[in-house]
């Protein structure tokens, strides 16, 4: 039994089931939905993988340095990655990174990897904008686990070799600190938020917190997931409290809950680009893409706090709509200027919980610079009869 084992494995192991190995060919890579984009079959096989070489204690005997890699994009090579690695500097110095320009680290979540739609489009979304150094992490060898609470029990490890790439790439380079921010998606925000914490007394200039996982992190306290001491600046973009998100107001000094945390219009699925019940969860990504390109496109309302969010009781002050006497906030069709803009580059401090709402297709931000008050809508995972097939 056992010899079989250890030949599946080894088929698993070497074959097509893997996710794409950092040695592995290179090719463009850019946002186009339908070929970034992972489908059901290569997660389930990927976690497959992942039981099998848990079983054999394959994943055991590796470190942190072989479980992850860090692929460079740059305006010299903006679709073809570079391999960075903390403490190699050969490695970093026959790369395009240049201290000079800024730099953006995106780390996917759960079930993710680097080569995504989601990243592609972050990572366009800045290159677009000029000269940066945009990197991105790839845990997937870990992220592709079907137990979220083992995957959990990972993510101050990983965070710590971020941290170790990031104090490796100040010390080597001179490149700031404050000129550094993380992007996390998901369980990428919490790794932002532990890494932060690893780098302490340096402060990182900013962390983006694209609908952070909510999860195992809802019991922890401030010490084991993402909050606002993390970074300079801390800032959450909330698109799923239903299935995935995080509710909480606390993991960053603005959080901005996008159609009340709910149903997003545009799902399902006009990105093609994630499985259609976690469209709402892989939205925050999208939006922020889009603020990056536009940093005026999200304008939101200030609330008193989280609990108008979850209420939905949150209104304009000072609304220019005709029709803004309805007692009910799920009648309101109001319109108003916005106290905030979301998201953006570089990123500007703010404070508070904020409300905005979305189009239903791209541009997804409202170019008339005015908050747009909606009733909420139901999940997108309600609308799609749910996760049939979601690890629990």
């Amino acid at each position: 039994m056992r010899s079989r084992i250890l030949l599946l494995a080894a088929v698993l192991l070497c074959g097509p089931l893997g996710m794409t190995s950092a040695r592995g060919p290179q090719r463009l890579f850019a946002y186009e939905p339908g070929k970034c984009a992972l489908t059901i079959t290569e997660v389930f096989e990927a976690m497959f993988k992942t039981e099998v070489g848990l079983l054999i204690g394959a994943r055991a005997r590796l470190s942190q340095s072989h479980l992850l890699h860090y692929d460079l994009y740059t305006p010299l090579n903006p679709q073809k990655r570079q391999f960075l690695r903390a403490g190699d500097l050969g490695m970093l110095r026959k790369s395009h990174f240049n201290p000079e320009w800024p730099v953006r680290i995106s780390i996917h979540g759960w079930s993710g990897r680097s080569e995504s739609c989601s990243n592609a489009a972050i990572k366009d979304a800045y290159l677009s904008r000029g000269n940066y150094n945009v990197i991105i992490l790839d845990w997937s060898r870990q992220a592709m686990d079907i137990s979220y609470q083992r995957v959990s029990t990972q993510l101050s490890s990983i965070a710590a070799n971020v941290a170790k790439m990031l104090r490796f790439l100040h010390d080597s380079t001179g490149v700031p600190y404050e000129q550094i921010y993380l992007v996390g998606h998901s369980a990428g925000s919490h790794i932002s938020g532990l890494a932060g914490k690893h780098l302490r007394p340096q402060l990182l200039g900013a962390i983006i917190a694209l609908d952070p996982a909510g999860l195992t992190q809802l019991s922890l306290g401030p010490e084991d997931r993402l909050s606002p001491h993390d970074a300079m600046y801390v800032e959450s973009i909330h698109t799923d409290l239903t299935l995935l998100g995080n509710p909480s107001d606390l993991l960053s000094h603005a959080s901005f809950f996008v159609n009340w945390g709910l149903g997003q219009p545009h799902c399902p699925n006009a990105t093609a680009a994630e499985f259609a019940f976690v469209c709402d969860h892989f939205a925050a990504l999208y939006y922020f893409a889009e603020s990056i390109r536009r940093p005026r496109l999200f304008p939101a309302l200030r609330c008193d706090s989280g609990a108008a969010i979850h209420s939905a009781t949150c209104h304009c002050r000072n609304s220019t709509s005709s029709n803004s006497t309805s007692s009910s906030i799920h009648a309101m069709r109001q319109t108003c200027h916005g106290d905030q803009f979301m998201g953006g580059e570089p990123a500007v401090q703010k404070n508070g919980v904020y409300y905005l709402s979305t189009r239903r297709q791209a541009p997804y931000g409202h170019i008339d610079g005015m908050v747009h008050m909606k009733p909420p809508v139901k999940s997108n995972v309600f609308e799609t009869g749910g996760p049939r097939f979601w690890p629990q």
